[in-house]
């Protein structure tokens, strides 16, 4: 019978790893991919919700520190064209951008 490997993981290295720099720009390089989607899908009215797409990345302050990139759209009317209203379909772009990542 084989002997059985071990590992003995350092978790301090490994939460450095998931807030590395490196992890960082996977992060954005994925955050970017869903942006051009989502831009793509956007209902064009008016040019400004599709034009209102940006992403931030940093690291996720808290007890476990995480490399994060978050796909935003800070338009005013960004929650009725992605939830709908009771006289507006949801359009769910930004959810369907995502959704194929």
């Amino acid at each position: 019978m084989a002997p059985h490997a071990k590992f003995r993981g350092d978790y301090k290295g490994i939460g450095k790893i998931l807030r590395s720099t490196q992890m960082q720009r996977e992060m954005e390089t994925r955050a970017e991919r869903v942006k051009s989607k989502a831009e793509a899908l956007a209902p064009r009215d008016s040019g400004q919700y599709s034009a209102s797409f940006r992403v931030e990345t940093g690291v996720r302050e808290g007890r476990k520190p995480r490399a994060v990139s978050k796909v935003i759209n800070d338009a005013r009317n960004a929650p009725y064209v992605e939830w709908g209203t009771s006289k507006t379909p949801r359009h769910r772009t930004m959810g369907k951008a995502a959704g194929t990542e």
